[in-house]
């Protein structure tokens, strides 16, 4: 008796182990691109980024690596390994950081007071075929001057593949343009 109870649980743990579903794969956005070297600006102003804000439909954990019009292509087993807002305000940080020199880029928990503030809401980070479209907006404002300005910029970047892997370097290089392009903008002087 006490074999077949042993052979029984064997077989059910056996079936329970075939019906299990392959772990979940885990993609981090990778660190940005570096800028050419005629990008890197000595910047006077100190910054702090906030966190930078993603529709809902895209801050959660599922890797959205397509859109057909309105509905969203979405990885099988595959998920973000943060946040999405989490991860693309830390590339985009890094990305500034790279350009305006790493003093000049506050982080979270940095007690030093920054000449400005920049907040930036991604409107849209749609990956399309081979491409994948980033929108923008963005505003700027300077605590000494009271200067403020703001904008939008959009930024189309290719995608080797629609697969979590392509969506999440295509992201990384997206952001590093927006990178560029902000850091032509950020004066607290009010000159472009």
């Amino acid at each position: 008796m006490h074999r077949l109870s042993w052979l029984s649980t064997a077989v059910a743990a056996l079936v329970l182990a075939a019906c299990a579903s392959p772990p979940t794969t885990l993609v981090a956005l990778p660190a940005p691109t570096a800028p050419g070297t005629h990008q890197v600006r000595d910047a006077a102003v100190t910054v702090r980024l906030r966190q930078v804000h993603l529709p809902d439909y895209l801050d959660g954990f599922a890797v959205v690596i397509g859109r057909d019009g309105q509905v969203l292509v979405v990885a099988d087993r595959t998920e973000w390994a943060e946040r999405p807002s989490l991860g693309v305000s830390r590339v985009l940080r890094d990305a500034l950081s790279q350009r305006l020199g790493s003093s000049r880029v506050l982080i979270a928990g940095d007690t030093r007071r920054a000449d400005a503030v920049l907040s930036v809401e991604l409107l849209a980070l749609d990956p399309a075929g081979d491409a994948l479209a980033l929108d923008a907006g963005w505003s700027f404002v300077c605590h000494a001057t009271g200067h403020s300005q703001g904008g939008r910029i959009a930024v189309r970047v290719a995608m080797n593949s629609a697969t979590p892997q392509g969506v999440a370097a295509a992201t990384s290089v997206a952001l590093s343009r927006l990178a560029d392009a902000l850091v032509t903008e950020l004066r607290c002087d009010g000159r472009s």
